[in-house]
């Protein structure tokens, strides 16, 4: 914990520019967001596209594309778990001023597309093959449809397990992929991988048992606003308290525990996605969050060591470290999102 406060201390005071954070492509800054939001929400409006598509057994998946009239080049934004597309306007923004058309969209059982239980602030998923075949879908409708020139994946969290999935399957549909904070292992101590994975399928199939929806995942719950002290996911006080709100504004996009069932389903897809995602020759980058207590950095390593001995390796070899950094690369104080978005719109420039 006191090396959080002073890893939260170090974030303020770049926060507050006592030091200077190298910003090459002018993206968007915490100092900057307060007078930028009207602007942003204004910019929505007018260039965000937004609709749904159907996916496996009919779920309708939420999407927005923002078409870039003098396009060099297009993103596929795969969000991560409890997350929306409305949540990353402000990447989106950025993206778009350098000259990307963005499309993003929202996985079933999440954000504004279908939920799939009663209890709408489950996390669920009935396998988790159902969310790569719904980015198939969106590719298909959507995406390709558009016949983009230089397309590019841009992942994060549970989107970059997803996304190693799909490129196993579809391995030509992109130039080049980055992964950010990829949930190729997730933390549940104080129980390893294989007793969460027996415990939480015992747990799922008695409930069904019974005719019940899958529960919660022991320690987790409905939605609540976790306050700034204590959340796991960013370090700006600024950004975080702005997606926060945007969760209170549209309860519709608000997301509690995961169920038992999408935790055995998620970490036997983490596993593969690090064994058959590594056989993709695509050029790849690969960001570690060094802070991060939410996803394992270990099968991250993994993953690139495997990529290296198969002769396609990670970017620079084996994942960027941002060090200090938490989960939420994209929502964290610019110290840290400053230099991960960075060397991604460098990587994908090459």
């Amino acid at each position: 914990m006191t090396s959080r406060i002073l890893l939260g201390l170090l974030a303020l005071c770049f926060s507050l520019r006592l030091f200077a954070v190298d910003n090459p492509y002018q993206l968007t800054t915490e100092a900057q967001l307060p007078a930028l939001a009207p602007q942003l929400a204004s910019f929505w409006q007018q260039h965000a596209q937004t609709g749904h598509l159907t996916g496996v057994d009919g779920v309708q998946l939420a999407y927005a594309v923002l078409r870039h009239p003098d396009s060099k080049g297009s993103i596929l934004v795969v969000n991560g778990r409890t997350e929306s597309l409305m949540k990353y306007q402000a990447t989106a923004y950025d993206l778009y001023q350098q000259g990307y058309s963005v499309y993003l969209y929202d996985h079933r059982g999440q954000g504004l597309s279908d939920r799939l239980l009663q209890d709408h602030d489950k996390g669920h998923v009935n396998r988790f093959d159902d969310y790569v075949q719904d980015m198939r879908t969106l590719m298909e409708q959507l995406v390709l449809a558009d016949k983009p020139a230089h397309l590019k994946l841009l992942a994060h969290s549970m989107g970059g397990a997803i996304s190693l999935r799909y490129l196993d399957r579809w391995p030509n549909d992109f130039e080049a992929v980055a992964l950010v904070s990829p949930m190729l292992g997730i933390r549940l101590a104080p129980l390893p991988d294989w007793l969460a994975n027996l415990l939480t399928r015992l747990l799922d199939w008695l409930y069904g048992l019974f005719g019940a929806e899958s529960p919660y995942a022991p320690g987790t719950g409905p939605y609540t606003r976790v306050p700034f002290p204590g959340n796991e996911l960013s370090q700006s006080p600024l950004r975080y308290g702005l997606f926060r709100d945007l969760y209170d504004a549209q309860p519709q996009l608000r997301i509690g525990g995961p169920t038992v069932r999408w935790i055995y389903q998620s970490l036997a897809a983490a596993e593969l996605a690090t064994d058959s995602g590594s056989r993709s020759q695509v050029p790849l980058l690969l960001i570690q969050a060094g802070g991060d207590s939410v996803v394992t950095p270990a099968p991250q390593d993994r993953f690139c060591a495997l990529r290296q001995a198969a002769g396609h390796p990670c970017e620079g070899g084996q994942p960027l470290v941002i060090p200090g950094a938490w989960h939420d690369l994209f929502n964290e104080a610019d110290t840290y999102r400053l230099p991960a978005l960075t060397a991604v719109l460098n990587f994908f420039s090459k």
